[in-house]
């Protein structure tokens, strides 16, 4: 077990160090509420410990991922140069995407990572709900065996999903599974708009961790925590 440093001080010390590695972490959160940027934020740090990420999106193309990594100052272009990091862009044409589709798309996805364990050392699918919704129960609890499986094997599998769009026994199976398993939602204090991670459970930091994180996206600087309380959701 490994801690990965987050980079930003007052993070880490919230998470009891960093963010642990190798584990199965699921991030939920609904629609503009900060999975994909806290997301980005851990593969950036990941690349910078030397380790080599895969990201499946179902969002952006790979040029639209790198530069909302480049916005919020994590430049991933080198990277992405060289080999360390992989983006799979999952999209259907016209976007017509159907119940068979995702279906497919999840299996893929999932035989995928398998395949390839080998030319990484951590994966992240964001987001996994679109591929997962009203994926039947036996179906997803193979998946989440597969993805433990390739943790065994050393590898960090990070599964972002929106909450509204998986079965609640499936969020259940997920929290029940991961080592790391983070919700983020959108808060407002003082007129300004924040994101509150919660921390549900997370496994293999050694320090003292905190329940709740108040985080702004800022342009300038990127992710930072705000020692702010009496957040009303």
């Amino acid at each position: 077990m490994k801690v990965i440093s987050l980079g930003i001080t007052d993070l880490d010390r919230c998470l009891g160090g960093g963010f642990p590695h190798p584990c199965l972490a699921s991030i939920e959160g609904e629609f503009g509420s900060g999975k994909t940027v806290l997301t980005q934020r851990i593969v950036y740090s990941m690349l910078r410990e030397g380790l080599r990420v895969y990201v499946i999106t179902t969002e952006t193309a790979s040029n639209e991922y790198i530069e909302m990594m480049r916005s919020i100052n994590m430049d991933v272009s080198l990277k992405y140069v060289s080999g360390d990091l992989h983006i799979f862009p999952l999209h259907v044409e016209r976007g017509r995407w159907t119940m068979f589709l995702a279906s497919l798309f999840f299996r893929v996805a999932e035989n995928f990572l398998h395949a390839r364990k080998d030319r990484y050392d951590a994966a992240v699918i964001d987001s996994l709900s679109i591929l997962a919704v009203n994926t039947p129960p036996h179906v997803f609890l193979t998946f989440i065996t597969r993805m433990k499986n390739l943790v065994t094997d050393g590898k960090t599998i990070i599964l972002t999903f929106h909450p509204r769009f998986l079965s609640e026994d499936t969020v259940m199976k997920l929290k029940a599974s991961s080592d790391v398993y983070l919700v983020i939602s959108n808060a407002r204090v003082a007129g300004m708009d924040v994101k509150l991670l919660r921390v549900v459970k997370l496994w293999g930091t050694p320090g003292e961790r905190k329940s709740t994180v108040t985080l702004e996206v800022n342009p300038h600087f990127g992710l930072r925590v705000l020692p702010l309380g009496g957040i009303k959701v």
